[in-house]
């Protein structure tokens, strides 16, 4: 296979879907819905009487909640909303500081960016690839007020260890753990140990409902009593009886947080039915995921070129993405000279994700360019990711590995 029979797809920017030309894609998402799961979204198209904050959404924060033992779960339209509401309510802008990890999808970031309080990048883990708790805590200053952590690639940042930071220098805690439904430290659910927990159920992820859709955690009860009024436009009930239910209308509109505008991050019933329904499968999922990493980190263990992220004990990794780092430097050759032979001969749609945040152009501009994650910016350019799905045939593991092997020997012959 040569470069000339591989196509770009027009518009796609995140690697995803099928492209001409490759024996092995990276598709657009984790897997199919189940029949279950799609006569659970007819049900609701034929027989719910509302279809927004209703009966289902709310089964759908009881389930969650119960899964992940979070104290309160609501359920909004994707996790950049749930992660605005988690930002507002931690009520920051100008002169505060948000400690969030330098390498994370940008939606991590751009909510706590958006209030005026200034992003400081930490580095990450030269073991797990997700934020170093070290390196949190050597970057508080009298002016931090929000340390962002994210389950990066379903992989659970230490939180123990960023739970004792934050109690000692008095501060919030949002986990982002739109990578990682289901991964868990000695048996808590991600999610359940900061402040707030924001979940995606994005189609990428290992739990989709319908392409978007979010959940956001809470622990306090007074964070609980104002999130419904900030997600749906202020309204609620009038207080007190009233004679004629008409009157002065028929719901009240209010704010929950001095000087904040209320907005709308709501999610539709039939979606929220769907989520009842996939929680329901999505340890099993999980438990696919974990076998296939297994499968692929036994094969490639006897490659010195290539490095896989440490997962300590007692943590479940859910794999959102499997991703590896390649060192070639002992033969002259870096990353992209590998991905130039999978792609080229081999026919694997490998990406690369994302860029370290300070990188982007958006960042920059913005002012939040400054950095010192010396171990990001070492791993970051030689890492990248196999096609990732939930039920990879053996077949396929095999070739990605055979593959690997392949392109090594050739670099460096």
């Amino acid at each position: 296979m040569s470069n000339k029979s591989i196509t770009t797809k027009v518009g796609d920017a995140s690697g995803r879907g099928s492209v001409a030309g490759y024996r092995v894609n990276f598709p657009a998402r984790m897997r199919s819905y189940s029949e279950a799961e799609i006569n659970a979204v007819v049900n609701v198209m034929r027989n719910a009487e509302v279809q927004t904050q209703g009966t289902y959404m709310r089964q759908f924060e009881a389930d969650f909640k119960a899964y992940t033992g979070a104290n309160f779960a609501f359920a909004v339209d994707n996790a950049t909303n749930a992660l605005r509401l988690a930002a507002i309510m931690c009520r920051i802008g100008p002169g505060d500081e948000v400690i969030a990890p330098g390498y994370t999808f940008c939606a991590s970031a751009l909510p706590f960016g958006m209030t005026g309080a200034k992003l400081v990048w930490a580095d990450i883990d030269s073991k797990t690839w997700v934020i170093d708790p070290e390196d949190i805590e050597r970057k508080i200053t009298p002016h931090t007020k929000v340390l962002l952590v994210v389950h990066l690639l379903g992989m659970p940042v230490d939180m123990p260890a960023v739970m004792k930071i934050a109690q000692k220098h008095n501060l919030r805690v949002v986990e982002d753990c739109a990578q990682a439904p289901g991964a868990a430290i000695h048996g808590q659910k991600v999610g359940s140990f900061g402040d707030f927990g924001c979940f995606s159920f994005h189609g990428a992820k290992n739990i989709t409902t319908l392409g978007e859709g979010g959940m956001l955690t809470v622990k306090s009860d007074a964070d609980a009593a104002i999130t419904p009024g900030l997600r749906h436009n202020g309204i609620r009930p009038f207080s007190g009886e009233r004679e004629r239910y008409w009157v002065p209308a028929m719901s009240n509109v209010d704010i929950d947080l001095e000087n904040v505008w209320p907005n709308n991050f709501s999610i539709g019933e039939a979606q929220c039915a769907l989520g009842s329904e996939l929680l329901k499968t999505l340890d099993q999922n999980n438990d696919i995921l974990i076998s296939q990493a297994a499968k692929l980190r036994t094969a490639l263990a006897g490659i010195p070129e290539i490095t896989l992220a440490k997962v300590p004990d007692g943590y479940r990794h859910v794999y959102h993405q499997f991703v590896l780092h390649f060192d070639g430097s002992a033969f002259g050759k870096n990353r992209n000279d590998l991905l130039d032979f999978l792609t080229s001969e081999g026919g694997i749609r490998a990406i690369v994700q994302y860029h370290p945040l300070f990188r982007y152009p958006l960042f920059q501009k913005l002012g939040a360019s400054d950095q010192n994650c010396p171990v990001l910016d070492d791993w970051w350019d030689n890492s990248f990711s196999f096609p990732w799905w939930i039920g990879i045939p053996d077949e396929t593991m095999d070739y990605l590995v055979d593959s690997v092997k392949a392109g090594i020997a050739t670099l460096k012959g």
